[in-house]
């Protein structure tokens, strides 16, 4: 049974234009070949060889659809199977080419038969997988091919859970699969500089669909870095935008943030500038100083008799205390001193 991937193989464009190749609108009736297969597939390589792709496919079906075929020789049905599959393959039908031409190296063995077969199928894989690159999109470009439309057919279909397959992935696999049958094919000494060669172009392909991909991984990688700063370049403006203000609402925010600042430069005055007298406490100073400078004199008046008695009482007083306190210090003067020696 043949891999998934020669499924894929044959949606591969072809790489080049051949006549005849188109299929028929309706399969017609397959008619079995009459002769004998060493005709039939005689017949078979000149009409490939012509490039009659409809009339070689044709009597493929119709040599395959002998009723005696399995009772052939196994060397007879192989050479007519190797003879299927070249001209298959010639006509870009690479799935059912290496079918057949599988078959012919397992009814052929390891013969030059057998090797031819394995070369020829390995050849044909290559040349789908050559196909298969031409539909990834940075070789496209490389080769200055027009982008591939979308195939309505497909967006048609239902939507499966993994989606279609990326056409990187899918040369990829074409080129390693390739590669394992061109080296299986090295056991023929004849074609070992074809297959040598066809080794060479799968690993430089191969090479090429890998830096494909860094370059995609890359790419995807600064996409990701640039939305971020995006966002938070936007996350920035909106939160500058809820930050603006109405000028009187930033005069007093500017007021408040300067209110400490200047309560701090006070505090941090020089202590005799501090020590300086507030206004009010100069002022108060000043009337303090009015009130100690000496007042005009006013105008005397002459005092009332009662104000004159009660004057010479007053002083009689303080003279008779005055000659009490002067008797009594006399007094104490005339009393004798005890010695002590």
């Amino acid at each position: 049974m043949l891999p998934w991937l020669l499924l894929l193989l044959q949606g591969a464009p072809p790489l080049v234009s051949s006549q005849g190749s188109a299929p028929a609108a309706q399969a017609a009736p397959v008619v079995a070949y009459a002769g004998t297969l060493r005709a039939g597939r005689l017949e078979l390589a000149q009409l490939s060889k012509r490039g009659e792709h409809d009339a070689a496919r044709e009597l493929c079906a119709a040599l395959l659809a002998k009723p005696d075929f399995e009772a052939q020789p196994e060397l007879e049905r192989a050479e007519a199977l190797y003879a299927i599959g070249l001209a298959r393959g010639r006509a870009r039908e690479i799935p059912e080419a290496v079918e057949h031409l599988h078959r012919a190296t397992g009814l052929a063995g390891s013969g030059e038969l057998g090797r031819a077969a394995a070369y020829n199928a390995a050849t044909f894989l290559l040349q789908g997988a050559e196909g298969l690159r031409a539909q990834v999109p940075e070789i496209r470009e490389k080769l200055g091919l027009p982008p591939l439309e979308p195939d309505p057919a497909a967006n048609a279909q239902p939507a499966s859970g993994s989606g279609a397959p990326d056409p990187l992935d899918v040369a990829r696999e074409a080129y390693l699969f390739a590669r394992r049958e061109l080296a299986t094919a090295l056991r023929c000494e004849r074609l070992a500089e074809d297959v040598r060669a066809n080794l060479e172009l799968c690993v430089r392909r191969l090479r090429e669909l890998d830096s494909i991909e860094r370059q995609r991984e890359e790419q995807e990688q600064q996409q990701q870095e640039q939305e971020q700063r995006d966002r938070q370049d936007k996350q920035d403006q909106q939160k500058g935008e809820n930050q603006q203000q109405d000028p009187s609402q930033q005069q007093d925010d500017a007021q408040d943030k300067q209110d400490p600042q200047e309560q701090d430069s006070s505090e941090k005055q020089d202590p005799a500038q501090q020590e300086q007298p507030q206004p009010e406490q100069k002022d108060a100073q000043d009337e303090s100083s009015k009130d100690a400078q000496p007042q005009p004199a006013q105008e005397e008046r002459p005092l009332s008799p009662e104000e004159m008695q009660r004057l010479l009482q007053q002083l009689q007083q303080i003279d008779e205390k005055a000659k009490a306190v002067e008797a009594l210090l006399r007094e104490r003067r005339r009393q004798p001193v005890k010695r002590d020696w």
